[in-house]
């Protein structure tokens, strides 16, 4: 049968608030299914038993659980901190809600924040509002910091950075001298080696002939 007939013949004939019942049951066990499954590979984990799958005998968890199940460190890390700190919270809401409150209002606040959340939520008899959980995490979201306005430049200010320029300008051109000296001298240290060479090259060449008139 078509998924579709399928689901107009059980929920053709009932009221809307007995759908969204449904679905509310199934979020509900997903979440629950969600940290029995986070639990089960935080016991892989901490035992090592994830090295019995001969295929990860040599990997480390992270490389496991990301290959084997598709779930990256990162995002494990997250779910089994929720699960396990705010175990209540993250079942209900779910885990990624623990983790945008720790982003936005600071890890110390998360507690605050969620107990601002039920409160609210137990005002109303519907589920409480996305909109609502984000006023209440906005309200507690870390200040951002105030951009610093640019000072103002002083009128005297381009006589300061003349005075500054011109300085770096005289040490450069000093600086620039004394290397001209340098190579100079260098220059004057090779002729004097070169010449040097030449002599004894031509006392070696001399002192050779009149070896062999000697012979």
């Amino acid at each position: 049968m078509d998924i579709m007939l399928r689901l107009q013949k059980k929920y053709d004939e009932k009221r809307i608030t007995e759908i969204e019942k449904d679905v509310e049951h199934f979020k509900k066990h997903a979440n629950s299914a969600e940290k029995s499954m986070v639990e089960t590979l935080h016991y892989l984990e901490t035992t090592e038993r994830f090295k019995e799958n001969a295929s990860y005998k040599n990997s480390t968890f992270d490389v496991y659980v990301k290959d084997r199940f598709c779930i990256t460190p990162t995002t494990y890390q997250s779910m089994r901190k929720a699960y396990h700190f705010y175990r209540d919270e993250a079942i209900k809401y779910g885990p990624g809600l623990i983790k945008s409150i720790e982003k936005k209002c600071g890890t110390n606040n998360v507690k605050h924040v969620l107990d601002e959340i039920k409160a609210a939520d137990s005002k109303t008899k519907k589920p409480i509002s996305r909109s609502k959980i984000q006023e209440v995490i906005e309200k507690n979201a870390k200040s951002k910091p105030v951009p610093k306005l640019p000072k103002m430049k002083d009128e005297t200010d381009w006589k300061r950075k003349y005075k500054v320029e011109k300085s770096a300008r005289v040490a450069t051109e000093k600086e620039l001298e004394a290397a001209k000296e340098q190579i100079a001298r260098l220059k004057d240290t090779v002729l004097r080696l070169k010449a040097a060479q030449v002599a004894i090259e031509q006392a070696a060449m001399a002192f050779q002939e009149a070896k062999q008139l000697a012979a």
